[in-house]
């Protein structure tokens, strides 16, 4: 038994999914995405309440605020008390855009990953890294601002960047637990490139100079910078990619 949006797309029955609660919040989490976008609701508009939320999509309470919780950790939507849930940030309309990604709420914990995983890789990366581990790693920083500078999207070289500062951090659990990730790891790349088109020369500057922090930090075995400076750019990178700049 399924529940029929009104733009024809679905939502299976809770009952029929078991403990697939954490998807339906998933799901949710996209449906009020495209519901700020379509209506549009500006910044500072109140959202239905949880009950009307219950009755639009046919799910229970619980699913709606866990889908609104993740709204708000990701700046997108806040709460006042007796005001309900507000628009806090427009999020960025070509999200709703991109294929194949399964879920807008999917990839924002992809993002959290990253940075959780790739922050203390950076801070290995600085104070166990061999000489020719720091070549390969600059080497590869050179490559992704070659890259763009071309009008490319540097895909290939960024992810190149990241493998060789992951494998500069000699942690055979780390670097493993970034290859189990690896096609979705892409994807986040492809996702954030192709949501700007051909890069503006400010928005190369900006990528190149987190890069640079990046490579720099670990140059001068410094691992705190190095923390600093890879959750700088990430941080940067998730806001470029789903919040309106």
């Amino acid at each position: 038994m399924e529940s029929r949006l009104r733009d024809d797309r679905t939502i299976p029955d809770e009952s029929a999914r078991g403990a697939g609660a954490a998807t339906l919040a998933d799901q949710i989490y996209d449906e009020i995405l495209h519901l700020i976008l379509n209506k549009p609701l500006p910044e500072g508009s109140r959202l239905p309440t949880e009950a009307q939320f219950c009755q639009m999509y046919s799910v229970s309470r619980t699913v709606v605020r866990e889908a609104l919780s993740r709204l708000k950790i990701d700046g997108i939507v806040t709460s006042r008390q007796g005001q309900g849930s507000m628009v806090l940030r427009k999020p960025n309309a070509g999200v709703l855009d991109y294929p194949d990604i399964g879920s807008i709420a999917t990839m924002q914990r992809l993002f959290e990953f990253r940075q959780v995983i790739e922050c203390e890789v950076a801070g290995f990366a600085a104070t166990r890294h061999t000489p020719e581990q720091l070549a390969r790693i600059e080497a590869a920083h050179r490559a992704v601002d070659v890259a763009l500078a071309a009008g490319a999207h540097g895909i290939e070289e960024d992810r190149l960047l990241h493998l060789a500062i992951a494998e500069a951090a000699h942690n055979a659990f780390l670097l493993a637990a970034l290859a189990s990730a690896g096609p979705q790891f892409v994807k986040s790349i492809e996702f954030a490139r192709s949501l700007s088109g051909r890069l503006s020369p400010g928005r190369i500057a900006l990528v190149s100079q987190e890069h640079a922090a990046i490579v720099e930090a670990i140059r001068a075995r410094d691992a705190e910078a190095a923390r600093a400076a890879m959750a700088e750019h990430l941080t940067r990178t998730r806001t470029r990619v789903f919040l309106e700049e």
